[in-house]
């Protein structure tokens, strides 16, 4: 199916995304990408999904999106998310409800944009990460732009540490109505343990933890077909909720 660019107009700041155009009755997919990800990271998994419409975004500063000098705070990328899902497609975006999916600091975007919005997401999915979003270090900014120069550009790295503030979603999450899985990897330097799954089985309405045996924090590998069948398991779950016109 094709995919097409798309760009989306988010107060001052414009946005790169990338949608699999379809006319298909399916639950309409958003995904989150984590740090420093790019809309492009997943076209695999668009491609894979069809023919279900999914549309997937390149956060403010990251990929060809414009690159503001400030505006970089939890709140921000939550307006940019908001927009992404009202203005793309407004045909059905703005009238029907979204499946979602967030990976790593994507998934506390994603989160928090559920939080807010509950009657406007069908089903989301938290990929690889914990309901918070951390004040983040000098250090992590370092880091960052040392492990993915190609990607993390120093002034946008600087900016997220300095207008990172910590943000607790825990205590939110009871106002997600939707079903909520979440994924994680199943080997060493998954940022989901067994404690954190717990919180969220504790404090989620209706939620599943998915564990990706193979996997580690990078989801998709090395078994890309277990990850995404999870994915399409879910989503087709969700189908089957909005076609009974409620969870």
């Amino acid at each position: 199916m094709p995919i097409e660019e798309r760009w989306v107009q988010s107060g001052l700041v414009r946005l790169h995304c990338l949608e699999q155009v379809s006319e298909s009755p399916l639950t309409p997919f958003l995904i989150v990408p984590g740090a420093f990800g790019v809309a492009e990271d997943y076209v695999q998994e668009m491609s894979a999904l069809a023919p279900r419409r999914c549309i997937t975004i390149s956060l403010r500063g990251r990929g060809r999106s414009e690159v503001p000098k400030s505006g970089y705070r939890f709140e921000d990328h939550i307006a940019d998310i908001a927009t992404v899902a009202g203005q793309l497609g407004a045909e059905r975006f703005a009238s029907e409800k979204v499946a979602m999916m967030g990976y790593s600091m994507g998934a506390a975007y994603a989160l928090g944009y559920a939080t807010e919005q509950s009657s406007r997401v069908a089903g989301l999915i938290a990929g690889e990460y914990p309901a918070r979003y951390r004040a983040l270090s000098a250090k992590w900014a370092e880091r960052a732009v040392a492990s993915m120069p190609d990607r993390a550009r120093p002034e946008v790295a600087q900016a997220l540490q300095r207008e990172s503030s910590e943000v607790q979603l825990w205590e939110r999450l009871g106002s997600i109505d939707c079903p909520v899985m979440v994924l994680k990897g199943g080997q060493p330097g998954s940022l989901v343990t067994a404690e954190i799954a717990a919180m969220y089985l504790e404090r989620l309405k209706d939620a599943a933890i998915v564990k990706l045996e193979q996997n580690a924090h990078e989801l998709w590998r090395p078994d890309f077909e277990s990850y995404i069948g999870a994915i399409r398991d879910f989503l087709e779950r969700v189908d089957k909720v909005q076609t009974r016109g409620g969870n």
